[in-house]
């Protein structure tokens, strides 16, 4: 069934982020050690597709945006096809720069709409924007 795809690549790609060494922070409830773990499969079934990580550089950050390839930058929140933003500059943008900081959302944060492609290719092409972006 697609609806758990979605949902199933995801969670592979929230826990290769968890490890990778330029990943400062992931974002997802479907991961055991998130805040919200428990409070949200209390009231859901799943963590669903969406998620978000810190660089802890807005230049790697840019880079990883700009540099995937089975990625669509946009400001939508879904599709079957992948989407990647950087939320300050987009989404978020109207909002002042001390208020978004205060809610969490640093220039460095990096957010998912994970589609229905081949969950081993969106990893490798996050691990490849990653490995190759600015120090």
């Amino acid at each position: 069934m697609f609806s758990n795809r979605w949902q199933e690549n995801a969670r592979k790609i929230a826990e290769f982020l968890v490890c990778h060494p330029r990943v400062k922070k992931v974002n997802y409830a479907g991961l055991p050690d998130h805040p919200g773990h428990d409070l949200h499969y209390s009231q859901a079934k799943g963590a669903g597709s969406l998620l978000s990580f810190l660089t802890g550089s807005m230049a790697l950050a840019k880079h990883v945006v700009e540099t995937t390839k089975y990625f669509s930058i946009t400001v939508s929140f879904g599709s079957v096809k992948s989407l990647i933003s950087m939320p300050c500059f987009m989404s978020h943008a109207s909002i002042p720069a001390a208020l978004r900081e205060a809610r969490g959302l640093t220039e460095d944060l990096v957010r998912i709409s994970v589609g229905i492609e081949d969950v081993n290719d969106l990893i490798a092409d996050l691990d490849n924007a990653l490995r190759t972006g600015p120090l």
